[in-house]
């Protein structure tokens, strides 16, 4: 496969909804990170190592966000590994990191850059706007 119908397959996971499925498309030792801007309003980790760590995150974020879609309008292979630019569409309608579920839509655009090895992702870097987060929901309070 190539780096972009392996990231091709790895969206696909997230848009069936299976942490599990997105978890194996790492390798064991595959680290995910958030590179998001630091806020107080991220509660819990921006890194996460492991098929074990990376299925537990994306499970929490699943669960808040159960109707998820990831829309994918860019996608380009790199010589170890691909850049994506995603979008996120889902309505927050469980707890995650410290934001109480408030029933609220969200569209959040951002960027991953992969690296892959072997036909895994050993990381992935993404990054988006937190404060945009914060704008379509209900930041925590504190």
């Amino acid at each position: 496969m190539s780096n972009t119908e392996i990231v091709r397959s790895y969206i696909s996971a997230w848009n069936d909804h299976d942490p599990e499925a997105v978890a194996e498309h790492f390798a064991d030792d595959g680290v995910r990170h958030w590179q998001v801007v630091m806020s107080p309003l991220i509660g819990g980790p921006t890194r996460f190592e492991g098929h074990e760590e990376i299925a537990g995150g994306v499970k929490a974020f699943m669960d808040a966000v159960p109707d998820l879609v990831v829309d994918t309008p860019i996608l380009v292979e790199t010589d170890d590994g691909a850049i994506l630019e995603w979008v996120v569409r889902a309505t927050h309608t469980g707890d995650w990191g410290g934001w109480a579920a408030q029933g609220e839509a969200v569209e959040l655009p951002g960027v991953s850059i992969y690296r892959v090895v072997e036909g895994k992702i050993v990381e992935e870097r993404m990054h988006f706007d937190v404060d945009m987060m914060a704008r379509n929901w209900t930041p925590p309070q504190g």
